[in-house]
């Protein structure tokens, strides 16, 4: 045999014997093992803990590698005492639990399920409900987190944690997992190089996605609805985010999406639907907005005087209150090529584009920005004869917004 290959089998086969020597340990009330903490300290690295349906009252510390499996769901109390279950080492997988009651605290932050220091680790399929932070990351690299359901019943703002928390990590997969109430949703800082696809996240009292000095991550299909403040990104660079749906997330200081202070970022294929602001644009640089649809929404766009070089094209504007708001009558960035309901323009060259620009800031909604009770004549008679002003005096609002290639009919996203 060629020595190359036998020296290949070789390394397999050391390389395999941790978990050719690995065994599995049955926790049950009627079994010899009844506790998960026993199982934990009797088991080796690589061990398999398979945990019977039933109440276990106790918080469980996992400090080597082994597969943490529930079967019908056993929950796991720590009855307020502390965080439930604490991970501090890498190649843990912790799957079909039922997680609940953490201890909370204004002072100090306690979960259902801490990582720390890992790598490497997998939460999958679990319940979590009344903890203080359901899941935490910290410092953590090459971990999944996915299909799980979160949400909890505490009310009081000062105890309340996040769904999903991860600081300080690297490469994380978060994915399919249904979020409710909780402060935040899933809350990201210092977390890079990470995909966020396919959850779910409603009912949240602050942002059901919020992240922070977090760079290189995409974010794609997820659906964040009726959370009190909406989405929020901040002070990062090079977000993508991709066929993501933001829908019904409602009041005075709500926004679909809040970009805030954001540089080299795509924004594609998404939806913004029934919020009080589809896009709050604060700060944003060198940030491309294509193929979006903005539908129903109170204000769609506003953009504050600070964002700059950004280009707004091939999206659709359909029943908006407002398209596009400002706090600035300059403009650097670039909005061609959009469809846009509002427009009365022809196409008489039937190409598809319209033959004359279209203004998508009206006079109301510089009004409107400058002083709000202007809104109590919405749909009034003054309103209306504002429109008619600007169709006939379109020099009325600033001609640097201005989409110069107005489609005749929405994009398809």
């Amino acid at each position: 045999m060629n020595p190359k290959r036998i020296a290949a089998v070789v390394a397999l086969l050391l390389l395999s014997l941790p978990f050719a020597a690995s065994k599995t340990i049955i926790v049950g009330k009627d079994m010899p093992v009844k506790t998960i903490t026993h199982a934990v300290y009797i088991a080796q690295p690589y061990d398999s803990i398979v945990v019977n349906r039933g109440l276990y009252l106790e918080r469980v510390n996992i400090t080597k590698p082994v597969v943490l499996k529930g079967v019908g769901e056993p929950t796991v109390d720590a009855r307020k005492s502390g965080t439930v279950i604490t991970v501090s080492c890498s190649g843990v997988s912790i799957e079909g639990f039922r997680i609940v009651n953490s201890a909370r605290s204004s002072l100090r932050d306690y979960c259902g399920i801490l990582c720390k220091d890992s790598r490497c680790v997998s939460i999958k399929n679990n319940v979590m409900r009344s903890d203080q932070f359901s899941i935490m990351m910290q410092n953590c690299v090459d971990c999944r987190i996915t299909g799980n359901s979160v949400e909890s019943d505490i009310m009081e703002m000062q105890v309340m944690g996040n769904a999903i928390h991860c600081w300080k990590c690297d490469s994380i997969y978060i994915a399919y997992n249904r979020v409710g109430h909780n402060r935040d949703g899933i809350y990201l800082e210092f977390v890079y190089n990470s995909l966020i696809e396919h959850n779910e996240v409603s009912e949240c009292e602050r942002y059901g996605l919020h992240f922070m000095f977090s760079h290189h991550n995409v974010y794609r299909r997820n659906r964040f609805y009726c959370n009190l403040a909406g989405v929020a990104v901040m002070y990062t660079h090079d977000v993508q985010m991709y066929e993501n749906i933001f829908e019904q997330n409602r009041g005075g200081s709500s926004y679909g999406l809040l970009l805030k202070d954001i540089s080299h970022g795509e924004i594609k294929y998404n939806t913004f639907s029934d919020n009080t602001m589809g896009i709050l644009m604060d700060g944003g640089t060198n940030l491309r907005l294509s193929a979006n649809l903005f539908r129903s929404n109170g204000w769609a766009i506003r953009v504050v005087a600070s964002s700059t070089n950004d280009t707004i094209v091939s999206n659709s504007f359909v029943g908006n209150t407002f398209d596009i708001s400002t706090n600035s009558s300059y403009n650097s960035n670039t909005f061609d090529g959009n469809y846009w309901d509002k427009y009365t323009g022809y196409d008489l060259d039937k190409d598809g584009i319209g033959d004359t620009p279209h203004h998508p800031l009206s006079l109301f909604a510089m009004l409107a920005e400058r002083n709000s009770g202007v809104l109590l004549f919405f749909k009034s008679m003054l309103m209306s004869l504002m429109e008619q002003s600007e169709r006939l005096l379109p020099s009325i609002t600033p001609d640097n917004y201005s989409d110069n290639a107005p489609l005749m009919k929405p994009t398809r996203i």
